[in-house]
């Protein structure tokens, strides 16, 4: 049996499916998350249910690509039934959807989810009404607390035992009826509710109108409001944060501290860690000298485990950790959707939407799963632009952790590295814009409210997200620390000092720091590894790990950005990446002082 979750953007269906399945999906106060349909399934006894989560939308009756995928999904005849995901703070709003739901000739499950946040704003939902006048079971929810859960299931296994009824059209096409009277409108030409001759020739416009206004009126059928209102200072932060100029400050600010953050916990964690592992590390190169004989391999394994060990855990698992807790905090209080209006002005002065800061940040987190976010962008030319961006500038989790470890080590210069992403940002931006003239598109954006964020959901989140962590960056790290250390103990190196004179004229820096940024291709956040085994001042060490944070994508980003924009585009993007990087050190060996 299938079963499909749908609603509006941002009310709660991946949290939905997290409750309802165990299934462990990335939950985001933004919209555009669930690009891809979703799977997770319910075991009822020996009965199994799976669960859909679909891209949210506002309306079946649009034509863009969530829209298509959902309206596929339920024509398909192996769906049995629809769960519609309300926000129950939203109902007027949600029930426009849910009207059209209907329709479908699919049994219909509405849950009213977020009933926590609904009775702190002092409102008070007749649900069992609700379910009467639209003819469907409808259940009060929430993904948070866990209310409504049982209550599901009892209606899940009833229905895999006498069948799911299929709601009733003369029930809701009466009552809407009956709601339009009351409410002083024709029902004439609104929806596909009414039987009257003009809906079948009426306009798109009309139709959502329509579904708006018996929506508004059914909702104020069953909302009420207690008498006294609790007010949270959350909604006085929410007002303070929503101002334009006011609120984008503050939420620069936060960027600020979380960077400022970021560095002291690495920069705290290093040395702890460090002690710690310093009798693994002697206990590991013990028993390789012991098992191996003597001689060059022993040398290099002896070195290159025990320390391929500790620089994952001492510098990226500490910025990994940070950047997954930041992210999920910025997710869950719904600031980060803030972010994408507050940068929406900035992003249309480079060609894109501010709904590019959606596929950004997740970028932050890992650049291959945010390459393939920016399906969410409205058309291929500003994917192509924010593919750029994400593949030159934009620094992965385990990037930043040794972009960290790089400053920590040779006290390298915060700002000037900083700085030199920023104008690399805005400059390679500017010039994608000038190049392919992205045409802007009206957006508009749907703010979630501000609430404190529940510490198991936080857990949850950072959990998912540290599993990259040791299946992907760990071995990758273990394996070229000991690349490393076969070219260090190997003396390849000296070969490449021969172009000493070279990239110090033109970047100020040794050549061995140069190939660091070549090793950029592989992986980005595995080239400091060459840096931390050099011997480096703090203006060689800024000008080469600038040079490393703007450079080629690495492997997993180019095969990801080669099915998304294709081989030609990606040739383009490693050629802009090494201009850039090469551009970003002459210009700093300029600036800075010797």
């Amino acid at each position: 049996m299938k079963a499909v979750l749908v609603g509006q953007p941002n009310v709660g269906k991946s949290a939905v499916l997290n409750r309802l399945t165990g299934a462990e999906v990335i939950v985001s106060n933004y919209a555009g998350t669930s690009v891809e349909l979703t799977r997770g399934n319910v075991r009822l006894g020996k009965k199994n249910i799976e669960v859909i989560d679909t891209p949210g939308i506002y309306s079946l009756t649009a034509a863009s690509a969530e829209e298509t995928i959902t309206k596929e999904l339920l024509s398909n005849e192996s769906v049995n039934l629809v769960i519609n995901v309300v926000d129950a703070t939203s109902l007027a709003r949600n029930l426009a959807l849910t009207l059209e739901l209907l329709g479908t000739a699919k049994p219909l499950l509405v849950l009213l989810n977020q009933m926590d946040r609904v009775r702190s704003k002092g409102m008070v939902i007749k649900h069992t009404e609700l379910g009467r006048w639209l003819g469907v079971t409808v259940i009060p929810f929430s993904a948070v607390t866990g209310e409504g859960v049982a209550e599901v299931f009892d209606y899940l296994d009833r229905g895999l035992s006498e069948g799911f009824a299929l709601p009733n059209p003369e029930v809701h096409k009466g009552n809407l009826q009956v709601l339009a009277e009351e409410g002083g409108f024709s029902c004439d030409g609104l929806c596909w509710a009414c039987s009257h001759e003009k809906a079948k020739v009426s306009c798109h416009e009309e139709q959502i109108w329509g579904l708006q206004l018996q929506a508004r009126a059914l909702a104020n059928k069953v909302l009420d409001y207690e008498s006294r209102r609790r007010v949270q200072w959350l909604s006085r932060l929410e007002q303070l944060v929503d101002r334009p100029v006011l609120g984008a400050l503050v939420l620069m600010l936060v960027l600020w501290v979380g960077f400022k953050l970021l560095l002291a916990f690495t920069g705290w964690t290093e040395g702890i860690i460090e002690g710690l592992f310093q009798p693994v590390q002697q206990f590991l190169a013990f028993c390789i000298t012991k098992v191996l004989p003597d001689g060059f391999v022993s040398q290099v394994l002896s070195k290159g485990i025990p320390e391929g060990l500790l620089l994952p855990f001492a510098l990226v698992l500490p910025a990994i950790l940070m950047v997954s807790i930041f992210m999920a905090v910025l997710e869950d209080t719904g600031l980060l959707a803030r972010y994408a209006v507050v940068l929406d002005r900035l992003g249309r002065a480079l060609g894109i939407s501010g709904q590019a800061v959606i596929p950004m940040a997740l970028g932050f987190g890992c650049r291959t799963p945010a390459v393939i976010a920016t399906r969410i962008l409205p058309n291929p030319r500003e994917r192509l632009v924010v593919i750029t961006l994400l593949s030159i500038v934009i620094p992965c989790a385990a990037t930043l952790g040794m972009i960290v470890a790089v400053i920590n080590a040779f006290n390298a210069y915060p700002e000037a590295i900083a700085g030199s992403m920023l104008m690399a940002f805005i400059g390679l931006g500017l010039g994608l814009k000038k190049r392919f003239g992205v045409k802007q598109e009206e957006m508009v954006y749907e703010l979630p409210p501000l609430r404190v964020p529940f510490v198991k959901t936080l857990v949850a989140k950072v959990r998912i997200r540290f599993r990259g962590f040791f299946t992907e960056v760990l071995p990758l790290l273990v394996i070229m620390s000991i690349g490393v250390r076969v070219l260090i103990d190997s003396g390849v190196l000296r070969f490449v000092a021969g172009m000493d004179r070279v990239t110090e004229y033109l970047f100020g820096v040794p050549a061995e720091a140069f190939a660091a940024v070549l090793i950029t291709v592989i992986q980005r956040y595995l080239a400091p590894l060459v840096l931390l085994n050099l011997n480096l001042d703090p203006r060689q060490a800024t000008i080469a790990i600038s040079m490393i944070a703007l450079s080629l994508p690495c492997l997993p980003v180019m095969v990801a950005s080669w099915r998304e924009v294709g081989a030609w585009n990606l040739g383009k993007i490693i050629a802009t990446g090494l201009a850039i990087s090469f551009t970003t050190g002459t210009v700093l060996n300029l600036v800075l002082p010797k």
